[in-house]
């Protein structure tokens, strides 16, 4: 068995939850989201520069995380999956948690737009779900990702009783475009009542990180707006998606 790994980026503090993490993310995603800072995982061609990359066997994934446990086992910190979607390769990421030791903490960041099988199978290896909902109303939703947001609410409806809310860490963006306030005001009541969690309401930051607009341009700018106040529908210091 071998991970679709994307790159692995250690001694990340408090990006990924508490503590220092090593983000391991994966290729492939569902999705097509307009601002997507990681288009590149739908491309394998598309290699990161100075990052480890390969096809991993779970044992030679251990040893790479191993070299940073003591900080994990000081901090809270420990393994966070990441993508693209990192539910794709469930069945992985299940045995990794059962070789890595009891003591770091396993995190996924994941949009749950997958198969309830690759949920099922991780409900008791992970300490933490960080899930980005994009949107509970589905024409926004598919507008912005081009797809269907069924499985989202069908994983979130079972989880509900599977999962206890201390351990979904639900995130709830304001997409300048696509979504207003009033919006993400109904998306987090539904999720308030439905599944009893206080969601992270923060803004998408938009700059030139596409493929597309990468071509357009000699060099990555940031247009004006990211440095604006909230009023725009961003704050400098918000995290771009």
């Amino acid at each position: 068995m071998t991970g679709d790994i994307m790159a692995v980026s250690r001694l990340r503090m408090a990006t990924d939850g508490e503590g220092v993490s090593t983000l391991v993310t994966f290729y492939d995603c569902p999705l097509h989201c307009k601002y997507c800072v990681n288009e590149y995982c739908h491309r394998k061609e598309d290699r990161l520069p100075r990052t480890p990359e390969a096809a991993y066997r779970p044992e030679e994934l251990i040893e790479v995380l191993r070299k940073d446990e003591i900080y994990y086992l000081m901090t809270g910190g420990g393994i966070v999956f990441g993508g693209g979607e990192s539910l794709l390769q469930a069945a992985f990421i299940h045995e990794v948690c059962r070789q890595s030791d009891f003591g770091w903490k396993k995190r996924i960041e994941t949009s749950l737009n997958v198969p309830w099988s690759c949920v099922e199978i991780l409900l008791d290896d992970l300490d933490e779900w960080i899930i980005d909902i994009k949107d509970m109303n589905p024409v926004i939703y598919e507008e912005y990702t081009g797809a269907d947001n069924e499985n989202v609410l069908t994983n979130l409806l079972k989880m509900r009783d599977m999962v206890q809310p201390e351990r979904m860490h639900i995130r709830v963006p304001h997409i300048k475009g696509f979504n207003t306030p009033d919006d993400v005001e109904k998306s987090v009541a539904w999720l308030k009542d439905t599944l009893h969690v206080e969601p992270e309401v923060f803004s998408y930051c938009h700059f030139l990180h596409t493929a597309s607009e990468r071509e357009e341009t000699s060099e990555l700018q940031i247009p004006e707006f990211f440095m604006k106040t909230d009023e725009d529908g961003c704050q400098k210091g918000n995290k771009p998606e």
